[in-house]
């Protein structure tokens, strides 16, 4: 039976460019972090009673809610499909006191507002009225203010740090590679194993190649709270040739990852894929072994380096430490194979030789 465990926590979500592979986004700081699948079911139905003979599904979908908790201007260009630019011109605040009879002059050059030019706003220490002024370079001519005036000027400068991304008005949200990663944790219900156990023993991770960003953001302010952001999004299908012959693609692919687990510790037995081998004189041939799970996992091909391979009558056949059998002489022989970490693991074939 395979182990069991406890999904608990927030995860962390990193974003990459699926284009270059560059990481775009790694958060730490999630609030909440979810993953929900869904599919619409359709229900067939006929004869008297119009009784259901069938359903069939359509409209799957897979989303990621995440919520992280600090303001990044990042999430939001992603949010927006918007690409961030260095430099620009922003609104700043200076106190300015005066050396000239009605002149202000501020330490830094005005720029452009609008297509208004250069002008500004200025006010006295602990007044809320602003009077608009032009600036000639980086000074204003008013009248009625007194050398050694302390006043308040507002005006635009150039700032070479200044971050910004423009909002289209019909904006596309960024589609990024994205891997959620969230906290495994142990549990279960037998003496071996105590429900107090909190401590983390592993891990899932969500893999989506093809993940698009809702582009839905709110950053709600009050007074006493702090905005979040939201990151989450939907997976669209993706196409890589692993899908298999139905040509459907996938959305995501989910992982787990016990840390320090033992490759065969879930493996309940092994079977070699040829259990009779009929071999000519001096013909080879590869085992391939198998892991068998149950509890609905598929069987795996194991690596034949990690099994330990035994003929019981060398004279008929040999096998090699790589699993390669070769036939020596006419006659039977059996194979043994031996997980080499967990020997209570065997499987056995029969090799003739003709």
């Amino acid at each position: 039976m395979a182990q069991k465990f406890i999904l608990a926590g927030v995860g962390t979500i990193q974003l990459f460019d699926p284009s270059t592979g560059d990481l775009i986004v790694t958060s730490k700081t999630l609030t909440d972090s979810g993953i929900s699948f869904s599919v619409t079911a359709e229900d067939v139905r006929g004869g008297m009673a119009n009784k259901l003979l069938g359903q069939y599904f359509h409209d799957s979908g897979m989303a990621l809610t995440l919520t992280d908790a600090l303001f990044s201007l990042q999430y939001l260009s992603l949010n927006v499909g918007g690409t961030i630019s260095v430099g620009g011109n922003v609104m700043t605040n200076d106190q300015i006191t005066t050396t000239v009879e009605n002149q202000i002059t501020v330490p830094t050059t005005p720029q452009s507002f609008s297509t208004l030019g250069t002008i500004g706003w200025y006010s006295t220490a602990g007044s809320d009225n602003w009077t608009k002024i032009t600036f000639n370079g980086n000074t204003a001519t008013v009248s009625g203010l007194a050398v050694g005036s302390i006043v308040c000027v507002k005006y635009i400068i150039a700032d070479a740090t200044m971050e910004q991304f423009t909002v289209s008005s019909a904006f596309i949200p960024s589609q990024c590679y994205a891997l959620l990663t969230l906290p495994l944790f142990k549990a279960g219900t037998d003496n071996t194993t105590s429900y107090t156990s909190s401590s983390k023993v592993g891990e899932v991770q969500v893999e989506i190649p093809n993940f698009i960003l809702a582009g839905a953001q709110d950053l709600s302010l009050t007074s006493s709270g702090a905005s979040t952001t939201a990151l989450s999004g939907n997976a669209l299908a993706t196409f890589d040739g692993t899908e298999g012959c139905n040509g459907d693609g996938y959305y995501g692919k989910l992982k787990q990852v016990v840390y320090n687990k033992d490759e065969f510790a879930d493996v309940q037995a092994i079977v070699i894929s040829d259990s009779s081998i009929d071999l000519a004189s001096t013909e080879t041939q590869t085992l391939q072994v198998y892991a068998v799970y149950g509890s609905g996992i598929a069987p795996k091909l194991i690596d034949n380096s990690k099994l330990t391979f035994t003929s019981g009558t060398t004279a008929t056949a040999t096998v090699a430490t790589t699993g390669v059998v070769t036939a020596v002489a006419v006659g039977n022989s059996v194979i043994t194979v031996t997980v080499t970490s967990k020997t209570s693991l065997v499987a056995k074939c029969v090799v003739t030789v003709s």
